[in-house]
Order: C-alpha cells, then sequence, then structure tokens
C-alpha cells in the first residue's frame, strides 16, 4: 500500500475530551477541510448542537466516523448518517446497553480499552458491527495490561475491526491524547498491519494543522512498515 492511499485513511479531529471544538472548527473552515473525524465524548445535547451548527459554516461535506456519547438517541444519529455521512460510529463498551436496540446497531463499534471501559464481555461484539481498536490503549496494554492485550489479539481474529482511533504514548508508556514530539507517534510501527481499518481517527488535542502534519508522518511510517519485504 502507498503513502498515498494510506493518507486517505487517516483523519483528523475535532475532539471535545480535553479538547477545544470551537477553536478546532475555526481552523477546520479557514483550511477548508472537506473531511473530518468527530469525538462528541464530553459534549452534551446542548453543544452537540452548537456543533453541528458549527459545521455547517464549514466546507465539511463528510464525517465518516463520529464516537458517540451515551445519551444520543436514534433521531441525531439518523441526522449524523443524513447529513454528514456518517459511516462507522464507536462507543465505550459499558454504553452498549443504551445503543442495544438502535436499527443503526452494526454501524457501531466498541472500543478497546481498560479500567470501567474495559471490554468483560467480548460476546457482545457480535451483536455490534465489530471492535474498534484504539492504537494507543493497544501499546498500553502490551506494556502494563497483558490481558487485555491478549484479549485484543483474541478480537482481532474473531471480528472486524472496523476502525480506529490513534492518540500518543508518552515515553513512560502511557497513552495520551496530546502529541509533544513527533516519537510519540513511533510506537504505530509496533502494531500489526491486520489491528489498521480504513478509518484512522486521530484522537488528539493538538491543532488541526498540527494534526495535518501527524497524518503525513504517520502514513510515511506506516507505508514503510507494510512494504518492507520479508
Amino acid at each position: 500500500m502507498t503513502e498515498k492511499e494510506i493518507l486517505k485513511r487517516i483523519y483528523p479531529s475535532v475532539v471535545t475530551f480535553l479538547g477545544d471544538w470551537q477553536e478546532m472548527l475555526k481552523e477546520v473552515k479557514r483550511l477548508k477541510l472537506k473531511e473530518i473525524s468527530l469525538f462528541l465524548t464530553c459534549a452534551s445535547f446542548l453543544e452537540r448542537q452548537k456543533i453541528y451548527q458549527a459545521l455547517e459554516q464549514t466546507k465539511v461535506t463528510e464525517i465518516p466516523h463520529v464516537h458517540l456519547r451515551h445519551d444520543m438517541r436514534e433521531q441525531e444519529i439518523a441526522y449524523l448518517i443524513k447529513k454528514l455521512k456518517a459511516k462507522v460510529f464507536t462507543i465505550h463498551y459499558q454504553y452498549f446497553k443504551d445503543y442495544r436496540d438502535s436499527k443503526y446497531i452494526k454501524r457501531f463499534f466498541i472500543e478497546t480499552n481498560a479500567y470501567h471501559s474495559r471490554i468483560k464481555n467480548p460476546k457482545i461484539i457480535s451483536k455490534v458491527g465489530g471492535v474498534c481498536f484504539d492504537l494507543a490503549h493497544i501499546e498500553h496494554f502490551c506494556h502494563s495490561f497483558p490481558a487485555d492485550y491478549r484479549l485484543a489479539a483474541k478480537l482481532a481474529k474473531e471480528y472486524k475491526i472496523g476502525c480506529n482511533h490513534l492518540s500518543a504514548v508518552l515515553p513512560n508508556g502511557r497513552s495520551w491524547h496530546r502529541v509533544y514530539r513527533l516519537s510519540d507517534l513511533d510506537y504505530i510501527k509496533n502494531i500489526p498491519k491486520n489491528y489498521f481499518s480504513n478509518y484512522i481517527n486521530l484522537e488528539l488535542v493538538n491543532s488541526i494543522t498540527e494534526q495535518l502534519k501527524f497524518k503525513k508522518y504517520i502514513a510515511k511510517i506506516l507505508a514503510k512498515q507494510w512494504n518492507k519485504k520479508s
């Protein structure tokens, strides 16, 4: 796979967890971006309406991936599909119960996570579209949560990996949502190729301009890794 092809699979994101979505959307508008990813993790209903209104003032025509908040309902999800051409949604494991009856459930992918968001019953994955591999979490598991790392390997064999979240891994091995230096992204060299999907979404609080630079850096690394001759 070429670097150019990989670039098309990586999306800069507007994030609401630790991020300033207003400033991010100003950048999206200024840069005239047409495709982004959207993380609504910490946005209340009223705040989400402001986000949607702000998006209408940009050139964005497609948001393939949206990370949902637990209080979002069918009408809002339908809006994201119809208006913003959303194709895949990610949720934390503990919120499956809030969406189990959604007619869009096969578009949902449960994120690999630890602590209270750990995937406790893998069989639930069969009720959604598959799993979302958060790549920084996978790297963190490798060093600190071996049981979760083994579970991820098992999930990769049994279920579809429909999308990815990609953030930083700091020198101490901790996953984090800000890149301080480009080397915070080098861990992706350790991630098996089959753990990557067609939707690689940068879950970072860095500016959109910085994310676009990271996107090129990541694509260059992956092209080199994936095209190595065995």
